[in-house]
């Protein structure tokens, strides 16, 4: 799976950005990954989009998710010019085109927080790995 595409599901967390209240929303009630998880509110600050890097639109992931190789840029310049061009990108699935997205402000948080916080992202940067060792052969 692209990353593109684990962003536009959501891939990786379980929270709900509340962009006019800058804040994230824990949308589990009860996790059997982490037992004491119940997070409520988390206050939050923004970051530029990692997955568009502040671009708000990325090429479309069923266009390139496999790779394109010089070869094929090669062989057909109409679809080279229009790559280069732009005419294949989407707006950006994790931040819908907005350029940046909410993440955990952890100074703003108690140390019980942080600590729940820190595991839940290196949940999702284990689950990263794996996926990429996957598709390395490995």
């Amino acid at each position: 799976m692209d990353y593109r595409d684990r962003s536009a599901f959501g891939y990786g967390t379980h929270l709900f950005a509340d962009y006019k209240r800058m804040v994230l929303v824990d949308e589990l009630e009860e996790s059997e990954e982490f037992e004491e998880r119940n997070l409520g509110e988390i206050p939050a600050k923004f970051e530029v989009c990692p997955t568009c890097e502040g671009r708000g639109t990325h090429v479309n992931p069923a266009i390139d998710s496999h790779g394109i190789s010089s070869d094929e840029f090669y062989e057909d310049f109409e679809f080279c010019d229009a790559y280069m061009k732009g005419v294949y990108d989407v707006p950006c699935y994790e931040c819908q085109g907005k350029r940046v997205v909410l993440v955990p402000d952890i100074s703003e948080n108690d140390p019980r927080m942080q600590e729940i916080i820190r595991r839940e992202r290196d949940h999702y940067n284990y689950i990263s790995e794996v996926e990429a060792e996957r598709r390395r052969g490995c």
